[in-house]
């Protein structure tokens, strides 16, 4: 039996014995262990860059829009010293302040001393716990070269393009600065291009002047996550592939086509007669919805066939109602407007030179001014009147309400019958069925029917508007002339 104080000892202590020289031997050698090597994304660097051009330009904005108010002219010729400033004050606030750009900032990122991690080889391109800041010299070259020398570049080009540098003699100082300075500026591009392609490949310097003063952006925090939102960039590719899918679509879905049929659905002769028969006859007569006695189609109150006249109603039977709209539309005469004639009404005074008809009078109208329209505001209602009842009065001696105006007579606007006679004749349906002569030559009823638009009018109005007699027109035929 063992005494009390004596102790067994625990079956790893030998091993613990033989292994300890190796483990002092471990961490004498732990310092000089290199750090693991310091990876900055790429994208958080340039995402970066573009924050702050970003931010840069919305500063701008209300400043320019400020002076544009103070002095247009101001803006546009101080555009350049406006961004110069707005840049310096920038550069002020963050980098010179805080070692990091306020875009970078958003990153998680700040510039760091690298020739002070290059002097120590130990810890150059690792990720050092501590990060050397940056030094009075990079500080004061870095504006100097980011911002100052690009505003000198871009004023001295413009002076020389204003001064036509580019043009003078080839052996004159100003073409030779004018060569110098182009050359420059494309090697100065040939170098950011190779920088860049440096920077894809290693992703330490993101600019040819970071690279120059050793200021190589890193993690501020690098406890953070450090993983890419890819929200932002899902959205834009969505909306582009949307985009350019409609820009594929709309040429042939034609929109306004399907606009006009969402917007005439609600008065479709189904769904008006689907309504007009399930609806009390209250509420459908309240709604506006009208059956016609002809042809037993319900239509809204205000497509109704209420006219019984054409806006060309007047017009000689040898002539073609369409082509009289266009010469009145080539002559810029209103034919939009159609008055309905009362029963008894008269046939318009053919005469272009009459006081209160055609071209005449508004070419009158047009040429008084403003002052004497003020001033001669009485007399003119006096003579408006009376030249009222003297048309009335014209009209009703020289034209009779069973009269026809000829081929050869000109109608109130100044334009001749003669010139919209009928070739190759066409009466319309219904209207020749009801007696009526509304012809109209082939190329102009084939046109208007014929019209990708109108076939929608077809099916949601009933027909297109006859300019003679004002019924409903949905189809044309020959006019057959009977041989004696």
């Amino acid at each position: 039996m063992a005494l009390p104080d004596e102790r067994t000892p625990a079956f790893y202590e030998a091993a613990f014995e033989r292994a300890r020289p190796q483990i002092e031997r471990i961490r004498a050698q732990i310092p000089r262990f290199p750090a693991p090597v310091l990876r900055v994304q790429r994208v958080g660097q340039l995402d970066a860059d573009l924050l702050d051009q970003e931010l840069t330009d919305l500063l701008a904005e209300p400043l320019k829009a400020a002076l544009q108010k103070v002095h247009p002219a101001q803006e546009r010729q101080r555009h350049a010293e406006l961004y110069l400033l707005l840049r310096l004050l920038l550069y002020k606030f963050s980098i010179y302040d805080r070692s990091a750009s306020y875009g970078a900032m958003l990153q998680n990122l700040k510039y760091r001393n690298e020739w002070v991690h290059r002097a120590h080889r130990a810890h150059a391109g690792t990720s050092t716990a501590r990060d050397a800041p940056l030094s009075p010299i990079q500080l004061g070259l870095y504006p100097l070269l980011t911002i100052v020398l690009p505003y000198l570049y871009g004023k001295g080009r413009s002076y020389m393009t204003s001064h036509q540098y580019d043009q003078a003699p080839r052996e004159s100082p100003q073409f030779v600065v004018y060569s110098l300075a182009d050359h420059a500026h494309r090697l100065w591009n040939l170098v950011a291009l190779l920088n860049f392609a440096l920077f894809l490949w290693n992703g330490k310097y993101r600019t040819v002047t970071d690279r120059v003063l050793g200021m190589r952006l890193t993690y501020a925090n690098r406890s953070l996550q450090r993983n890419v939102s890819f929200e932002f960039l899902n959205r834009q590719l969505v909306w582009n592939a949307f985009t350019e899918f409609l820009l594929f679509l709309l040429p042939l879905i034609k929109p306004q086509r399907v606009l006009r049929r969402m917007a005439r659905w609600p008065s479709h002769p189904v769904v008006l007669g689907a309504l007009h028969d399930t609806l009390p006859e209250r509420l459908s007569r309240r709604l506006g919805l009208v059956k016609d006695d002809e042809d037993g189609v319900v239509r809204l109150a205000s497509r109704a066939r209420k006219r019984t006249y054409g806006k060309y109603w007047y017009l000689p039977k040898e002539c073609c109602a369409l082509c009289f709209e266009r010469l009145e539309r080539a002559a810029g005469v209103d034919v939009d407007h159609v008055s309905i004639p009362p029963p008894h009404a008269t046939l318009p005074n053919p005469d272009p030179l009459h006081p209160n008809k055609g071209l005449v009078a508004t070419r009158q109208k047009r040429d008084q001014s403003a002052a004497e329209q003020v001033s001669q505001r009485a007399s003119e209602r006096a003579q408006r009147l009376e030249a009222r009842r003297a048309a009335r009065k014209a009209a009703t001696a020289s034209r009779s309400a069973d009269h026809e105006p000829t081929l050869e007579d000109t109608s109130p606007n100044g334009i001749k019958y003669m010139d919209a006679i009928l070739v190759t004749p066409y009466q319309t349906l219904p209207c020749a069925q009801k007696g009526r002569s509304c012809q109209y030559c082939y190329y102009c009823i084939a046109d208007k029917l014929l019209d990708e638009d109108m076939g929608e009018d077809l099916q949601a109005g009933g027909g297109w508007a006859c300019l003679r007699c004002g019924d409903y027109v949905y189809g044309a035929e020959r006019v057959v002339v009977e041989s004696t």
